[in-house]
């Protein structure tokens, strides 16, 4: 029966090929044909990549699925990881990732009892530090955790109750993880939340009721340790679970400060759709709810959104032609990119390379998108072989974004950028030219997205410029992004002696 079904997703194959440019789909993770694997999560760092991913069959055996990369996803090695130490066999809701000194943190939910930290020093080898995020009492609920992270700075959300703390809780570690300081957000909601951080450090929180609640997001400026009032995004909501999606993680992301977006599933149109809204005004106001390009016909589940260092907008989710779900549902993942904070999305495009059945209703709840400086990378969980295995595919930034499209070349740019492919050090020279008055500001990336240094240039009128950076690595790819309102363009450079 499986050689089979991987027969007819070959036969398949040619109808649902991916679109360029995301690459061939690698298998990423896969621990046995015994256990299908469900909700997944992915940890880009340069040529390290990480992805996790509990079981359908949770209740059963006892661990998730732990893959790694070290070549920038051409390879993986995969394997069983658990904590037996806790005393509780289900391991549930788990997700990975990477801070500024290449230190890989995991975290994974323990029944629904308590949500762990583990910290890895040595590119995913070894775990220590092992800890409790929440709380750990035998009457206590935790259920839907989701973390971010900046620098030693990690904040993390999740739904509690039956314990001393109730409501949506947040915690926060200053320490990579080896200590957690927890505070309730909300004591009067449940619910699903998600989290993001945006470019300066605003934490944004959603809160994703079910049923005629709806949809809320607030926001904190200092780190967690007050939150402003919630604000509708959208007042009602939908969603009856069916065969392949239960109980949906939302997204949230933040390209700018003042900019963010949420996703969500709702069928209260009477199949499953991605629905988003955004706001342009640091979530004080939200657009009307529409649905993501391409997502109305059939079902649509599991959406994910995620920002690069760019600005630009990453989206991700499950489609079927078919409806109601079942288990003969041919399964594809969509893609969809913004370059404007969301404002216009581009048409969706296929991004596995062959659509596939699964043989178990529980795919998880959540998979997910991630960028780097170079490339946006994504693992879900996938049925072409049988069993339910984690896939992974990776495309270029540069052949996601629009500046690929013909229109841009014809016309004068609002900004232009020049940095040598290859500088001597100290300093790298920056020429940039400017088409109207505007307020600049230049940052430098690494390869794995983050933040070297940032130079807030201020008021500047049309004409042409020219910057040293300082105080940057040598020997490092270094991506140079200007900004001026909305608009970016990013070059980039080798620093050497």
């Amino acid at each position: 029966m499986k050689n089979l079904i991987v027969l007819i997703s070959l036969l398949l194959a040619g109808i649902a090929a991916a679109n360029s440019p995301w690459s061939p789909n690698v298998l990423a993770a896969d621990v046995g044909d015994t256990i299908n694997e469900g909700e997944s999560c992915i940890a880009s760092d340069g040529d390290y990549i990480y992805c996790l991913s509990n079981w359908a069959e949770r209740g059963t055996y006892t661990g998730i699925t732990y893959g790694r990369s070290t070549d920038g996803g051409a390879t993986w090695n995969s394997d069983v990881w658990k904590d037996t130490s806790v005393g509780i066999n289900w391991h549930s809701d788990p997700f990975i990732l990477v801070d500024d000194s290449h230190y890989v943190h995991l975290f994974c939910q323990f029944s629904s009892q308590v949500l762990r930290h583990y910290l890895s020093t040595d590119h995913g080898i070894t775990w220590s530090d092992s800890i409790d995020v929440s709380e750990n009492l035998p009457s206590g609920t935790v259920d839907k955790p989701w973390g971010v992270m900046r620098g030693n700075n990690i904040y993390v959300a999740w739904q509690g109750w039956g314990s001393t703390q109730e409501g949506i809780i947040f915690a926060k570690s200053t320490d990579r993880g080896r200590s957690w300081n927890r505070t309730v957000a909300d004591p009067d909601r449940t619910g699903i939340t998600a989290i993001c951080l945006s470019p300066s450090g605003i934490i944004y929180l959603m809160n994703n009721y079910w049923g005629a609640e709806g949809i809320f997001c607030t926001k904190s400026t200092d780190q967690g340790a007050t939150w402003a009032p919630w604000v509708t995004v959208n007042p009602t909501t939908s969603y009856t679970e069916g065969y392949g999606d239960r109980a949906p993680l939302p997204s949230i992301a933040a390209p700018t400060d003042s900019n963010v977006v949420i996703t969500w599933v709702d069928d209260g149109l009477g199949d499953w759709d991605i629905v988003y809204s955004r706001s342009t005004d640091a979530g004080l106001t939200w657009s009307p709810t529409a649905r993501l390009p391409d997502s109305s016909a059939g079902g649509q589940c599991k959406g994910w959104v995620t920002a690069d260092y760019r600005g630009g907008l990453h989206f991700m989710w499950y489609h079927t032609p078919s409806w109601p779900t079942s288990s003969s549902s041919w399964w594809s993942i969509r893609y969809a990119h913004s370059e404007d904070y969301g404002a216009t999305i581009s048409p969706s495009i296929r991004l596995n390379d062959t659509v596939f059945r699964s043989p178990v209703t529980f795919m998880g709840e959540y998979h997910v998108i991630v960028t780097d400086s170079n490339y946006a990378r994504a693992v879900w969980t996938d049925g072409r072989a049988g069993d339910n295995s984690l896939y992974f595919a990776e495309a270029e930034l540069n052949a996601l974004g629009v500046e690929e499209n013909p229109w841009h070349v014809t016309r004068i740019p609002e900004l232009s950028l020049e940095v040598p492919t290859i500088a001597r050090g100290p300093g790298l020279p920056v020429n940039f030219a400017v088409l109207r008055p505007g307020t600049l500001s230049l940052a430098v990336f690494d390869a794995a997205g983050r933040e070297l240094t940032s130079v807030n240039l201020g008021q500047h009128a049309a004409g042409n410029y020219t910057e040293r950076l300082s105080g940057l690595p040598l020997g490092q790819t270094l991506f140079v992004k200007l900004t001026s309102g909305s608009t970016t363009v990013t070059r980039k450079a080798l620093l050497v002696r």
